[in-house]
């Protein structure tokens, strides 16, 4: 069985200035797991293992549903998750945008009716860089307040897609399904 996750697509123009960010952090700190670039993303909800059975009824269910049209997310500054000196997750935070918040709620009101839990952790959208922080000391520590980590970015949302994680790849992550905003198929 394979894994999966729902999640928002970073367009490509937020991707670039992402990649320069990651550029900054890899002059400072050394992860065992650095992003690439076509996997960028907001994650929505993990899924785990299961088949492709299962997720195709979650495919089923999710188009089936109205879904906000389209919606902005301001992405940025850069930021990190566990010890600010030397994060274990160095990423871009999201704003809790009303509508993401609505798709994430509604998301996850489909998987709990097909068998999937919650998760028990607050929603704390962000894209991450790199994860796994073996050595160094975070580039946010010494950087100026106009430093290129410290901006923002407007993202526009129409859609969101199951991905399927393939460990041994890179890119790692495969679109299944994707499922557009505004309309029901």
């Amino acid at each position: 069985m394979s894994h999966y996750f729902i999640g928002i697509k970073v367009h490509s123009e937020i991707s670039e200035k992402l990649m320069n960010w990651q550029s900054i952090l890899r002059e400072t700190m050394n992860y065992k797991d650095w992003t690439a670039k076509a996997d960028l993303h907001v994650t929505l909800k993990f899924l785990g293992s299961c088949s492709d059975e299962r997720i195709e009824r979650y495919v089923q269910r999710l188009k089936n549903e109205s879904w906000p049209s389209e919606y902005s997310l301001t992405v940025g500054p850069a930021g990190g998750f566990g010890d600010q000196e030397r994060p274990r997750v160095f990423h871009a935070q999201v704003e809790k945008a009303p509508s993401l918040l609505e798709t994430k709620e509604k998301v996850d009101g489909i998987g709990e009716k097909l068998g999937f839990q919650k998760e028990k952790r607050e929603f704390n959208p962000h894209i991450t860089l790199a994860k796994k922080q073996a050595e160094g000391v975070s580039p946010l520590m010494e950087a100026s307040e106009d430093s290129v980590l410290f901006e923002t970015y407007e993202m526009v949302v129409n859609e969101f897609s199951i991905f399927r994680i393939h460990p041994g790849k890179h890119p790692k992550y495969e679109t299944v399904a994707t499922i557009k905003g505004g309309q029901k198929i």
